[in-house]
């Protein structure tokens, strides 16, 4: 016999790949482009769509054509998750300050530790999402 602790409370939802939950990972490819996850096609492979590309010329109307993943990667890839990018951002300007202003946060003035303090805030600035009321 078994116990309830022993016993799951609930059977894990199962679906088709077709009409399963997005995955919230969001894909900056080679020119800077973000890359979002707009459902499923039939075969159950990812669908991409870039709504706000950079370039002006690859804008048009309506919403964005959604591509597969492996479509978008091989004409606009390497494809990089975009929390990866801000990552490799932040050590940058991290990199950065501590070369000018040396390793020891201990020594630096209050206005260098206030100039660090932007430059970080300012990285998760530029990938924050849009349009998301705080």
């Amino acid at each position: 016999m078994a116990t309830s602790s022993q016993t799951p409370a609930q059977t894990p939802r199962v679906y088709p790949l077709h009409q399963a939950p997005l995955p919230q990972t969001v894909f900056v490819d080679r020119e800077g482009d973000v890359w979002e996850p707009a459902g499923h096609n039939a075969d159950g492979e990812l669908l991409l769509a870039c709504p706000n590309p950079r370039n002006p010329e690859d804008r048009g109307e309506g919403p964005s054509f959604p591509w597969t993943l492996d479509k978008v990667e091989r004409s606009f890839g390497p494809l990089t998750p975009r929390a990866d990018v801000e990552e490799q951002r932040l050590a940058e300007v991290d990199q950065e300050f501590l070369d000018y202003y040396g390793p020891d946060w201990q020594r630096w003035r209050p206005w260098q530790q206030e100039n660090y303090l932007a430059a970080i805030a300012q990285v998760h600035a530029e990938f924050a999402p849009q349009g998301v009321a705080a």
